[in-house]
């Protein structure tokens, strides 16, 4: 990975450079003077651009603005002392934000996510057929190769269960047989666990290497770690993941895509998998497909949206999340709109009685007074 550091703080530039050589990532150029950094970028062109927000007289969101004007393929990674710049920041498609002081932990986050962005873009146009392995982990796991309508078959479910293990920690980096050991074989002794590892891990390389593919598990000093293919890797869950830390709203351009994405991330996550791992995960993935799917239903409320459409991605949404009241008062609100008042109270009351037993609450006094004004 290569990268250049725009910082008028000589000390700041220093200690990123420093901790990024650390991670092996290489350094082209360090500039503090900001109308320079605009030429450093366009004639350098990094992966990551880790630019200071707060410049005189061009600051760092005004070169950001510019340099995606030009289309140039890099990252940008904000550098700020304070946090209320956070939401101009996602504003202008940057990738993350580092607070000052920079802490390695955060930086090296940042790294992983510039890393996963740019490997899950669609791999290099050389002008020949792209290869693809398309990995779905909502539903059933499945994996694709260069667009197959039947998914790999693995010899043993814990092939499938390892692999996606590994495709939802940080991608290229080593993860410690320790961890893997309580992830998937908890009950087994260490030598036990440390066989039946190996021979899981020799079982994938080889369905992936007799499928054409160079997607891999790599052995390392003390653990394993994924070898990203050439071929264009695109994962359901890492595409949902950076659309909601890439801050995408739905717009015409990207509506169809999003629709589809919001409805096969409607699966339940790990579907066939019932390890203790995958609890924390599927919580995650939870509340990324919430967020993707309430700002679709804002979208459409926006954009008066075919009722009857928006009311089905709402009650999409209560499924995963019954008791959210902005939800139930969407729906309320569409059912009235759709079938009348005699609808919306019937609507109401299954709602409320919902409640009474599950929580021994009632509707919260926005829909009741919705409600009360409809039938009085």
């Amino acid at each position: 990975m290569r990268a250049v550091i725009v910082d008028d703080e000589p000390l700041v530039a220093e200690q990123i450079d420093r901790m990024l050589a650390g991670a092996g990532v290489a350094v082209l150029g360090c500039c503090a003077n900001p109308h320079e950094a605009l030429g450093m970028a366009r004639a350098l062109q990094p992966d990551v651009l880790f630019l200071d927000i707060e410049m005189p007289e061009l600051n760092g969101l005004e070169i950001a603005e510019r340099l995606y004007a030009d289309k140039l393929d890099m990252e940008v990674v904000f550098i700020t002392a304070h946090n209320q710049y956070a939401i101009d920041a996602f504003r202008v498609n940057a990738l993350d934000y580092l607070l000052k002081p920079v802490m390695e932990e955060d930086l090296r986050r940042s790294l992983e996510r510039v890393a996963k962005r740019r490997q899950h873009r669609t791999g290099a146009a050389d002008g020949g057929e792209q290869r693809t392995v398309a990995v779905e982990l909502f539903g059933q796991f499945a994996l694709y190769l260069d667009g197959s309508a039947e998914p790999v078959r693995w010899v043993t479910s814990k092939c499938a269960e390892l692999l996606a293990y590994m495709l939802l920690q940080p991608w290229e980096k080593e993860v410690s047989k320790w961890d893997l050991f309580e992830a998937l074989w908890s009950s087994q002794n260490e030598e036990k666990a440390g066989i039946n590892l190996r021979s899981t891990v020799s079982r994938i390389n080889k369905t992936l290497r007799d499928g054409g593919s160079a997607l891999a598990l790599a052995s390392v000093k003390n653990g394993y770690r994924l070898v990203l293919p050439e071929e264009e890797l695109g994962v359901d869950a890492v595409e949902l993941e950076l659309f909601v830390l890439d801050a995408v709203e739905p717009g015409p351009d990207n509506l169809a895509h999003i629709e589809q994405h919001v409805q096969r991330c409607s699966r339940p996550f790990l579907q066939a998998f019932d390890g203790a791992w995958c609890e924390p995960c599927r919580k995650q993935y939870r509340q990324y497909f919430l967020h993707l799917g309430k700002k679709l239903l804002s979208y459409y409320d926006r954009t008066d949206t075919e009722p009857l459409k928006t009311l089905l991605l709402a009650e999409l949404l209560i499924e995963h999340d019954p008791y959210d009241e902005a939800l139930r008062m969407s729906a309320l609100k569409l059912h009235h709109r759709i079938s009348g008042v005699q609808r919306a109270a019937a609507y109401y009351e299954g709602y409320a009685k919902l409640l009474r037993a599950e929580l021994g609450t009632l509707p919260g006094g926005t829909l009741t007074a919705f409600i009360r004004d409809l039938t009085e």
